[in-house]
């Protein structure tokens, strides 16, 4: 398959510019017609004809006898990866812990006028740690 590839290649290389050199002097153009689209007084009465002998100008410019090859050659495209990797990192996340404990509460006056005495009341601590953790790589757009 490369090998089909390189000669295609080196044919078409070879050939293109023996098919442009005999082309000769007939096809190269003699003056560079100018844009009158807008020329000339009271173009802007005449405004259709002026694209319309303009249009016909343009078809002449570029028609062709059809004695002579018409060589196409396609262009290489390289196109790179829609798609790019990320690579994986290390993140923390957070890990929350609680504990309860048995906290004293001193004795009061109750609101009542009551003497509420000491005693241990249920409580809880909250804390936490953070744990460093791997986050794996992904394909995303680049």
């Amino acid at each position: 398959m490369r090998l089909a590839l390189a000669l295609a290649l080196l044919v078409t290389a070879v050939a293109a510019p023996l098919a442009v050199a005999s082309a000769g002097e007939r096809d190269r153009a003699q003056v560079a017609l100018p844009d009158r689209a807008f020329s000339g007084p009271g173009w802007r009465f005449r405004d259709v004809d002026n694209f319309r002998e303009q249009f016909r100008q343009d078809q002449r410019r570029f028609r062709r006898d059809g004695d002579s090859p018409v060589i196409v050659v396609p262009q290489v495209v390289y196109v790179s990866p829609g798609r790019c990797w990320q690579a994986g990192y290390w993140n923390y996340q957070w890990v929350p812990q609680s504990y309860s404990y048995n906290a004293w509460v001193p004795g009061q006056w109750s609101p009542d006028g009551f003497w509420i005495e000491g005693h241990y009341e249920a409580a809880w601590y909250n804390s936490g740690y953070y744990q460093p953790v791997w986050v794996e790589g992904y394909w995303s757009r680049c």
